[in-house]
């Protein structure tokens, strides 16, 4: 399985993380933005290379059989880009899973869109489609969710 994983660049090493789990089940990443954060603020400065990233990013996702959003203590800007489309994808039917891995910090309405699968762990996730994880589960911590808020 093709699989993108989005997530606040302040938290690179949980998303780094979750995409070592990914493919130590065997998978594959569609992207690994982390591999290079030395440009992450000030866009505006270098508008070629963010026009770059910005398709790079949303191209990994259209790329995707999964897309795997990290929810955090820290806030995120572009990985609510990538949720939206991906969602814009479940909703034609051209993508199954769309997951939010860990608790629910800093909520969106999008977190609870009826095509969002919420699970505390990378290897929950693995487990409920069948895939399986070779180690132990990325803990991402527990989930508190109010399933009432919209």
């Amino acid at each position: 399985m093709k699989v993108y994983v989005a997530g606040p660049v302040a938290d690179a090493a949980t998303v780094r993380a979750v995409q070592s789990e990914v493919v130590a089940a065997g998978h594959e990443l569609t992207l690994d933005w982390t591999s290079d954060l030395s440009f992450s603020e000030s866009f505006a400065s270098m508008p070629d290379r963010s026009a770059q990233m910005a398709q790079d990013e949303i191209s990994a996702v259209l790329k995707a059989d999964a897309v795997l959003v990290i929810a955090s203590q820290h806030d995120g800007r572009g990985m609510f880009v990538e949720l939206g489309a991906a969602l814009a994808r479940a909703e034609v039917g051209t993508l199954d899973h769309v997951v939010v891995v860990g608790p629910i910090q800093h909520e969106s309405v999008f977190y609870f869109h009826p095509k969002v699968r919420r699970v505390q762990t990378v290897g929950e996730w693995l487990e409920q489609v069948g895939l399986g994880s070779h180690g132990a589960a990325t803990d991402c911590g527990p989930q508190t969710v109010d399933n009432t808020r919209r």
